[in-house]
Protein backbone atom coordinates (compact mmCIF):
# COMPACT_ATOMS: atom_id res chain seq x y z
CA UNK A 1 0.00 0.00 0.00
CA UNK A 2 1.31 3.45 -0.94
CA UNK A 3 2.29 5.54 2.06
CA UNK A 4 0.94 9.05 2.42
CA UNK A 5 3.17 12.02 1.70
CA UNK A 6 3.44 14.83 4.22
CA UNK A 7 5.02 18.23 3.84
CA UNK A 8 7.25 19.89 6.42
CA UNK A 9 9.30 23.07 6.60
CA UNK A 10 12.75 22.90 5.02
CA UNK A 11 15.74 23.82 7.18
CA UNK A 12 18.67 24.84 4.93
CA UNK A 13 21.44 23.51 7.21
CA UNK A 14 19.69 20.45 8.58
CA UNK A 15 18.37 19.42 5.17
CA UNK A 16 21.57 20.06 3.22
CA UNK A 17 22.26 16.35 2.72
CA UNK A 18 18.62 15.86 1.67
CA UNK A 19 18.94 18.57 -0.99
CA UNK A 20 22.23 17.15 -2.25
CA UNK A 21 20.77 13.66 -2.57
CA UNK A 22 17.64 14.86 -4.34
CA UNK A 23 19.69 17.04 -6.69
CA UNK A 24 21.90 14.13 -7.73
CA UNK A 25 18.90 11.88 -8.25
CA UNK A 26 16.78 14.39 -10.17
CA UNK A 27 19.21 16.57 -12.12
CA UNK A 28 22.57 14.84 -12.64
CA UNK A 29 23.07 14.58 -15.57
CA UNK A 30 22.79 17.05 -17.27
CA UNK A 31 23.34 19.30 -14.22
CA UNK A 32 25.95 18.14 -11.68
CA UNK A 33 25.60 19.29 -8.09
CA UNK A 34 26.14 23.04 -7.72
CA UNK A 35 27.04 23.58 -4.04
CA UNK A 36 26.90 27.38 -4.24
CA UNK A 37 23.37 27.04 -5.60
CA UNK A 38 22.33 25.08 -2.51
CA UNK A 39 24.04 27.70 -0.34
CA UNK A 40 21.42 30.13 -1.66
CA UNK A 41 18.48 28.09 -0.34
CA UNK A 42 16.91 29.91 2.60
CA UNK A 43 13.38 28.54 2.88
CA UNK A 44 11.00 26.00 1.43
CA UNK A 45 9.32 22.65 2.01
CA UNK A 46 10.29 18.99 2.08
CA UNK A 47 7.95 16.14 1.10
CA UNK A 48 8.37 12.92 3.06
CA UNK A 49 6.92 9.47 2.50
CA UNK A 50 7.20 7.12 5.45
CA UNK A 51 9.62 9.55 7.07
CA UNK A 52 11.95 9.54 4.05
CA UNK A 53 12.46 12.75 2.03
CA UNK A 54 11.34 12.27 -1.57
CA UNK A 55 11.13 15.86 -2.83
CA UNK A 56 11.87 19.46 -1.87
CA UNK A 57 11.12 22.98 -3.05
CA UNK A 58 12.97 26.22 -2.27
CA UNK A 59 11.32 29.61 -2.00
CA UNK A 60 12.76 33.10 -2.04
CA UNK A 61 10.60 35.62 -0.13
CA UNK A 62 11.52 38.26 -2.70
CA UNK A 63 9.32 36.42 -5.19
CA UNK A 64 10.66 33.24 -6.74
CA UNK A 65 10.71 29.46 -6.70
CA UNK A 66 14.40 28.86 -7.43
CA UNK A 67 14.48 25.08 -7.09
CA UNK A 68 12.10 22.11 -7.19
CA UNK A 69 13.51 18.58 -6.80
CA UNK A 70 11.54 15.33 -6.97
CA UNK A 71 13.15 11.92 -6.75
CA UNK A 72 12.52 10.18 -10.11
CA UNK A 73 10.88 7.22 -8.32
CA UNK A 74 8.23 9.61 -6.98
CA UNK A 75 7.60 11.71 -10.06
CA UNK A 76 4.20 11.79 -11.80
CA UNK A 77 2.48 11.00 -8.50
CA UNK A 78 1.38 14.52 -7.56
CA UNK A 79 4.24 15.15 -5.12
CA UNK A 80 5.72 17.99 -7.16
CA UNK A 81 2.30 19.59 -7.55
CA UNK A 82 1.69 19.51 -3.79
CA UNK A 83 5.11 21.03 -3.12
CA UNK A 84 4.66 23.78 -5.69
CA UNK A 85 1.19 24.63 -4.35
CA UNK A 86 2.62 24.76 -0.83
CA UNK A 87 5.46 27.00 -1.97
CA UNK A 88 3.04 29.44 -3.58
CA UNK A 89 0.95 29.51 -0.41
CA UNK A 90 4.09 30.34 1.58
CA UNK A 91 4.94 33.21 -0.74
CA UNK A 92 1.36 34.51 -0.81
CA UNK A 93 1.31 34.53 3.01
CA UNK A 94 4.46 36.69 2.94
CA UNK A 95 2.70 39.24 0.76
CA UNK A 96 4.38 38.29 -2.51
CA UNK A 97 2.22 39.38 -5.44
CA UNK A 98 4.23 38.07 -8.39
CA UNK A 99 6.30 34.89 -8.42
CA UNK A 100 8.84 33.70 -10.98
CA UNK A 101 10.47 30.39 -11.71
CA UNK A 102 14.23 30.38 -11.23
CA UNK A 103 15.12 34.04 -10.82
CA UNK A 104 13.12 36.89 -9.33
CA UNK A 105 14.48 36.71 -5.80
CA UNK A 106 17.65 37.92 -4.12
CA UNK A 107 19.81 35.23 -5.75
CA UNK A 108 19.28 32.57 -8.38
CA UNK A 109 20.76 29.34 -9.67
CA UNK A 110 19.25 29.70 -13.13
CA UNK A 111 17.45 32.60 -14.84
CA UNK A 112 14.50 30.31 -15.52
CA UNK A 113 13.84 26.63 -16.15
CA UNK A 114 16.68 24.93 -18.09
CA UNK A 115 15.19 23.63 -21.31
CA UNK A 116 17.39 20.53 -21.19
CA UNK A 117 15.38 19.41 -18.14
CA UNK A 118 12.50 18.26 -20.31
CA UNK A 119 10.61 16.68 -17.43
CA UNK A 120 10.63 19.96 -15.51
CA UNK A 121 9.46 21.86 -18.59
CA UNK A 122 6.52 19.48 -19.06
CA UNK A 123 5.66 19.61 -15.36
CA UNK A 124 5.40 23.40 -15.22
CA UNK A 125 3.47 23.53 -18.50
CA UNK A 126 0.99 20.98 -17.13
CA UNK A 127 0.73 23.09 -13.96
CA UNK A 128 -0.44 26.10 -15.98
CA UNK A 129 2.79 28.07 -16.30
CA UNK A 130 3.38 29.81 -19.64
CA UNK A 131 6.76 30.74 -21.07
CA UNK A 132 7.10 34.41 -22.00
CA UNK A 133 10.74 34.47 -23.07
CA UNK A 134 13.82 32.31 -23.60
CA UNK A 135 17.29 33.45 -22.55
CA UNK A 136 20.68 31.84 -23.07
CA UNK A 137 24.14 31.45 -21.58
CA UNK A 138 27.22 31.62 -23.77
CA UNK A 139 30.83 30.52 -23.25
CA UNK A 140 34.25 31.03 -24.82
CA UNK A 141 37.60 29.38 -24.12
CA UNK A 142 39.88 32.40 -23.66
CA UNK A 143 43.21 30.61 -23.73
CA UNK A 144 43.53 31.29 -27.45
CA UNK A 145 41.42 34.45 -27.49
CA UNK A 146 42.41 37.14 -29.96
CA UNK A 147 40.07 40.09 -30.23
CA UNK A 148 39.37 41.73 -33.55
CA UNK A 149 41.56 44.89 -33.66
CA UNK A 150 38.98 46.59 -35.84
CA UNK A 151 36.47 46.52 -32.97
CA UNK A 152 38.73 48.61 -30.74
CA UNK A 153 39.70 50.89 -33.61
CA UNK A 154 36.07 51.72 -34.33
CA UNK A 155 35.47 52.76 -30.74
CA UNK A 156 38.67 54.83 -30.75
CA UNK A 157 37.56 56.67 -33.90
CA UNK A 158 34.41 57.63 -32.01
CA UNK A 159 36.61 59.19 -29.31
CA UNK A 160 35.83 56.43 -26.80
CA UNK A 161 38.34 55.02 -24.32
CA UNK A 162 37.76 51.75 -22.49
CA UNK A 163 39.53 51.11 -19.20
CA UNK A 164 38.95 49.33 -15.87
CA UNK A 165 37.44 51.44 -13.08
CA UNK A 166 38.99 52.02 -9.68
CA UNK A 167 37.40 52.63 -6.31
CA UNK A 168 37.43 56.38 -6.96
CA UNK A 169 35.02 55.78 -9.86
CA UNK A 170 32.49 53.84 -7.79
CA UNK A 171 30.01 56.64 -7.15
CA UNK A 172 30.03 57.76 -10.79
CA UNK A 173 29.48 54.19 -11.95
CA UNK A 174 26.58 53.64 -9.56
CA UNK A 175 25.00 56.92 -10.65
CA UNK A 176 25.34 55.85 -14.29
CA UNK A 177 23.69 52.49 -13.60
CA UNK A 178 20.88 54.09 -11.60
CA UNK A 179 20.06 56.34 -14.55
CA UNK A 180 20.77 54.12 -17.56
CA UNK A 181 20.28 50.54 -16.30
CA UNK A 182 18.50 50.59 -12.93
CA UNK A 183 17.70 46.86 -13.01
CA UNK A 184 21.44 46.15 -12.90
CA UNK A 185 22.26 48.57 -10.08
CA UNK A 186 22.25 45.96 -7.32
CA UNK A 187 24.83 43.86 -9.12
CA UNK A 188 27.20 46.83 -9.33
CA UNK A 189 26.53 47.66 -5.68
CA UNK A 190 27.70 44.21 -4.57
CA UNK A 191 31.29 45.07 -5.39
CA UNK A 192 32.35 41.46 -6.06
CA UNK A 193 33.26 42.06 -9.72
CA UNK A 194 35.52 44.46 -11.58
CA UNK A 195 34.00 47.22 -13.69
CA UNK A 196 35.06 48.09 -17.22
CA UNK A 197 33.94 51.52 -18.38
CA UNK A 198 33.68 53.30 -21.71
CA UNK A 199 34.09 57.09 -21.70
CA UNK A 200 33.57 59.58 -24.49
CA UNK A 201 35.97 62.33 -25.47
CA UNK A 202 34.71 64.54 -22.63
CA UNK A 203 35.29 61.79 -20.03
CA UNK A 204 31.59 61.07 -19.59
CA UNK A 205 30.58 57.47 -18.89
CA UNK A 206 28.70 55.95 -21.84
CA UNK A 207 29.01 52.23 -21.13
CA UNK A 208 29.90 49.70 -18.46
CA UNK A 209 30.19 45.98 -17.85
CA UNK A 210 31.08 43.66 -14.98
CA UNK A 211 33.78 41.04 -15.23
CA UNK A 212 35.38 38.60 -12.79
CA UNK A 213 37.92 35.82 -12.93
CA UNK A 214 39.64 33.55 -12.82
CA UNK A 215 37.33 31.72 -10.39
CA UNK A 216 35.67 30.90 -8.18
CA UNK A 217 33.25 33.41 -9.64
CA UNK A 218 29.97 31.65 -10.38
CA UNK A 219 27.42 29.18 -9.11
CA UNK A 220 28.27 27.26 -12.29
CA UNK A 221 31.97 26.80 -11.45
CA UNK A 222 31.70 22.97 -11.17
CA UNK A 223 30.63 22.92 -14.82
CA UNK A 224 32.89 25.70 -16.12
CA UNK A 225 36.08 24.65 -14.36
CA UNK A 226 38.30 26.09 -11.61
CA UNK A 227 39.73 28.93 -13.71
CA UNK A 228 36.44 30.29 -15.04
CA UNK A 229 35.50 33.91 -15.59
CA UNK A 230 32.33 35.88 -16.18
CA UNK A 231 31.19 38.92 -18.13
CA UNK A 232 27.84 40.45 -17.21
CA UNK A 233 25.61 43.52 -17.41
CA UNK A 234 26.98 44.89 -20.67
CA UNK A 235 25.28 48.21 -21.28
CA UNK A 236 25.78 51.26 -23.50
CA UNK A 237 23.77 54.42 -22.91
CA UNK A 238 21.21 55.23 -25.59
CA UNK A 239 23.02 58.22 -27.08
CA UNK A 240 26.19 56.17 -27.56
CA UNK A 241 24.66 53.04 -29.04
CA UNK A 242 25.44 51.97 -32.59
CA UNK A 243 29.12 52.90 -32.44
CA UNK A 244 30.53 49.47 -31.62
CA UNK A 245 31.21 50.39 -27.99
CA UNK A 246 29.52 47.30 -26.54
CA UNK A 247 31.56 44.97 -28.76
CA UNK A 248 34.73 46.83 -27.85
CA UNK A 249 33.99 46.45 -24.13
CA UNK A 250 33.33 42.71 -24.44
CA UNK A 251 36.53 42.26 -26.43
CA UNK A 252 38.60 44.25 -23.94
CA UNK A 253 37.11 42.41 -20.93
CA UNK A 254 37.84 39.07 -22.62
CA UNK A 255 41.46 40.10 -23.15
CA UNK A 256 41.83 41.21 -19.53
CA UNK A 257 40.38 37.93 -18.28
CA UNK A 258 42.62 35.94 -20.64
CA UNK A 259 45.72 37.77 -19.40
CA UNK A 260 44.69 37.05 -15.80
CA UNK A 261 44.66 33.30 -16.54
CA UNK A 262 40.96 32.71 -17.18
CA UNK A 263 40.13 29.65 -19.23
CA UNK A 264 36.39 29.46 -19.91
CA UNK A 265 34.44 32.71 -19.77
CA UNK A 266 30.69 32.60 -19.16
CA UNK A 267 28.09 35.18 -20.19
CA UNK A 268 24.68 34.51 -18.70
CA UNK A 269 21.04 35.54 -19.05
CA UNK A 270 20.93 37.22 -22.44
CA UNK A 271 18.93 37.16 -25.65
CA UNK A 272 21.71 38.79 -27.70
CA UNK A 273 23.27 35.71 -29.24
CA UNK A 274 24.38 37.38 -32.47
CA UNK A 275 26.00 40.27 -30.59
CA UNK A 276 28.19 37.99 -28.46
CA UNK A 277 28.87 35.64 -31.37
CA UNK A 278 30.76 38.50 -33.03
CA UNK A 279 33.16 38.35 -30.08
CA UNK A 280 33.54 34.58 -30.45
CA UNK A 281 31.07 33.37 -27.83
CA UNK A 282 28.79 30.38 -28.51
CA UNK A 283 25.53 29.22 -26.94
CA UNK A 284 25.92 26.92 -23.95
CA UNK A 285 22.55 26.66 -22.15
CA UNK A 286 18.99 27.91 -22.71
CA UNK A 287 16.31 28.75 -20.12
CA UNK A 288 12.56 29.29 -20.30
CA UNK A 289 11.23 32.25 -18.33
CA UNK A 290 7.88 32.31 -16.56
CA UNK A 291 6.13 34.32 -13.90
CA UNK A 292 2.61 35.01 -12.79
CA UNK A 293 0.51 36.92 -10.34
CA UNK A 294 -0.44 35.02 -7.20
CA UNK A 295 -3.83 36.66 -7.30
CA UNK A 296 -4.66 35.14 -10.70
CA UNK A 297 -5.35 31.39 -10.97
CA UNK A 298 -3.12 29.48 -13.43
CA UNK A 299 -4.31 28.68 -16.92
CA UNK A 300 -5.56 25.16 -17.43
Amino acid sequence: MRKSVRLRTLTPVGDRAVLEGLWRAALDPPWPLLPVGLDMVRAGLVAEEGGRPVAAVATDPAGSVPLLLVDPAHQRRGVGTRLLDGALRQLRALGVETVRLGSGGHDYIWPGVPDDLSGAVRFFEASGWRWHEAVIDLVRDLRDYRGDPGVQERAARAGVTIEPCGERDRERVLAFEAEAFPSWLRWFQRGDSSVLAARDASGRLVGTLLYAGPGPVSVLDPMLGPMAGTIACVGVAGVAQGQGIGSAMVTRASELLRDAGTRVCHIGWTTREAFYARAGYTRWRRYLMSGRSLSVPPES
